[in-house]
């Protein structure tokens, strides 16, 4: 007999512990920056800003859009890059990057998402996110990026 999994469903109130870490640390910090001549709001957590604070050098955040089989948005942190950033406050830079992969094979995305070129002509290049979020857990950043 199957049994109604309710605190798997749209409906359940989830951990209350995951409620009370976001109550305790949400996202109190913002700033807009200009990227690509739009505005992207960035936000992120007390942790993350504490954890920008002890940085030696500034932290780059990649929101990239990948382009393969299936779209996918991702949300890369590098220490060093080689294509163009956005400062957002001392320690922290940003870059979106529209990219398209090498070739299309289902189980090499899922593995290692195999970039191609850097999308820099037509919609993709324009798709420029509206907000991010950023924060630092158990000792990994963490992000991701919106669309309205």
């Amino acid at each position: 007999m199957n049994m109604l999994n309710i605190h798997a469903s749209f409906f359940s109130f989830g951990n209350p512990f995951t409620w009370v870490d976001r109550f305790l640390n949400d996202f109190k910090q913002t700033q807009t920056i200009r990227l690509n001549q739009h505005n992207l709001v960035v936000r992120w957590t007390r942790r993350a800003d504490k954890a920008l604070l002890n940085l030696n050098q500034p932290l780059i955040i990649e929101l990239q859009l990948y382009f393969s089989c299936v779209v996918k948005k991702r949300v890369l942190f590098h220490e060093q890059v080689d294509f163009e950033t956005v400062g957002v406050i001392k320690n922290l830079q940003i870059a979106f990057r529209p990219v398209a992969s090498a070739i299309c094979s289902p189980e090499e995305f899922a593995r290692h998402y195999p970039a191609g070129e850097k999308l820099v002509n037509g919609p993709a290049s324009r798709m420029v996110p509206k907000e991010v979020e950023i924060d630092y857990r158990h000792g990994q950043w963490q992000g991701q990026f919106y669309y309205h």
